[in-house]
């Protein structure tokens, strides 16, 4: 996660009392590692400051690992059960839509189990170049194209988010890494899909990355549901 999208996500968050937020379950959440030392703007600037007001944040991953808290697929139906229990008002959805081979499944799954009311937070790459974990299937998304995936819920908000990185803050930090396009270059008969995207790397060494961002409310009436 980009240090800018956290900051739009904690902002977006911050609009929403403790009471619609917690319980927060965090969707493909890995492990405290990531979130503290590798990447250490997520815990400082979201994760701290919700625990700080009294948000209950619940890391779910489908791996076990230090700092998740369940281990779960909620997408798998024997898992949904006990993702329910926890009862979650509100998911952070970041960064998942694209590794997935049916991202309005997992749409639908979100709504789902924060039920009426509830709140989905979805960020997804809107230009980025393709990341396998473990597949990238290059869903890039506009907000429009969420509200669409997102058919259970209204729109809150939605913004496609300029992050001031890209590709050559990678090549300032590693030079030598422009020459494996060069190399492969010639080669495109060996194994063509990756020397297509090798081939269109090179265009975020003057386009910035870019997130689309949005908050959706699953509709119908909660109390309706309590009752």
């Amino acid at each position: 996660m980009f240090l800018a999208e956290t900051g739009w996500l904690t902002r977006a968050l911050t609009r929403r009392t403790v009471s619609e937020l917690s319980p927060l379950l965090n969707v493909g959440s890995s492990t405290r590692a990531l979130r503290e030392t590798h990447q250490p703007w997520t815990e400082r600037l979201l994760f701290a400051p919700l625990k700080a007001r009294g948000v209950r944040v619940i890391h779910l991953d489908m791996r076990e690992g230090e700092g998740i808290d369940i281990k779960a697929d909620i997408l798998d139906d024997a898992d949904l059960e006990r993702v329910r229990a926890l009862r979650p008002k509100a998911i952070l959805c970041c960064n998942i839509l694209e590794h997935v081979r049916a991202p309005e499944r997992l749409a639908a799954r979100c709504c789902e189990i924060v039920g009426p009311g509830g709140y989905v937070f979805v960020t997804v790459p809107y230009s980025y170049p393709r990341h396998r974990d473990p597949i990238d299937t290059l869903y890039r998304p506009a907000p429009e194209a969420l509200k669409a995936l997102f058919a259970g819920a209204d729109m809150v908000e939605g913004e496609i988010v300029d992050v001031g990185e890209s590709y050559r803050d990678q090549v300032k930090k590693r030079p030598l890494i422009l020459f494996r396009h060069l190399f492969r270059l010639p080669f495109p008969f060996i194994g063509f899909e990756d020397w297509l995207h090798s081939m269109k790397k090179p265009y975020w060494l003057l386009h910035n990355y870019r997130v689309s961002c949005a908050v959706f409310r699953v509709k119908g009436d909660p109390e309706g549901e309590a009752r």
